[in-house]
């Protein structure tokens, strides 16, 4: 019960945020549109920015939300990663941001970054496990995973998306499809 009720005011608090803008939400606002009373909000938030915090933190997980079901899927673990790196770099060079998202970028992008920063580095902590996973099978050799955890994500956010952006899809394609078999070979323990 306790769960929901804070669930509630989280999603309420978000659309509040998203329609008005984090500054002119105010505690009753929220009260008002989840038909709680403030002593209920401060049962579960400190303050605005608790409640600030935790749609931010819900937002980087609906971001994340497709990562993790590629990573706990039945498929083997390479399989797994290929879909993951496809994923993130597809999702990378072709955004698509959610309509909250967008919503709260016209109030301040800051905000959004900071979703978008989150949602990395849990990505990040994904790509890390599939990566152990696979060493741990004998799948993946361990001295090429440990090079490749220390610049995989970082360099799928440097690579020029300007350059790949002007590229048809097609070509585009094609890049992130040799880039992941690049990757994928290279790690991989010879049969």
């Amino acid at each position: 019960m306790a769960s929901k009720t804070r669930e509630k005011l989280i999603e309420v608090a978000r659309q509040l945020f998203t329609n008005k803008g984090v500054a002119h939400t105010t505690m009753n606002d929220i009260a008002s549109a989840s038909a709680k009373g403030r002593r209920t909000i401060y049962t579960y938030f400190k303050n605005k920015r608790e409640i600030y915090n935790a749609v931010i933190e819900g937002e980087s997980d609906r971001l994340v939300e497709s990562m993790r079901a590629i990573a706990t899927s039945d498929l083997p673990v390479e399989r797994r990663l290929e879909q993951f790196m496809r994923a993130r770099l597809e999702r990378y060079y072709t955004p698509s941001v959610s309509a909250s998202l967008k919503a709260w970028m016209k109030f301040d992008r800051r905000r959004v970054v900071r979703i978008q920063h989150m949602a990395l580095q849990k990505e990040g902590r994904i790509f890390t496990e599939l990566l152990a996973e696979g060493v741990r099978q004998g799948v993946f050799r361990p001295e090429r995973c440990r090079l490749l955890a220390g610049f995989m994500l970082v360099s799928e956010t440097v690579n020029d998306a300007h350059v790949l952006a002007e590229h048809d899809d097609n070509e585009r394609k094609n890049v992130i499809n040799d880039f992941i078999e690049f990757v994928i070979s290279d790690i991989t323990v010879s049969k």
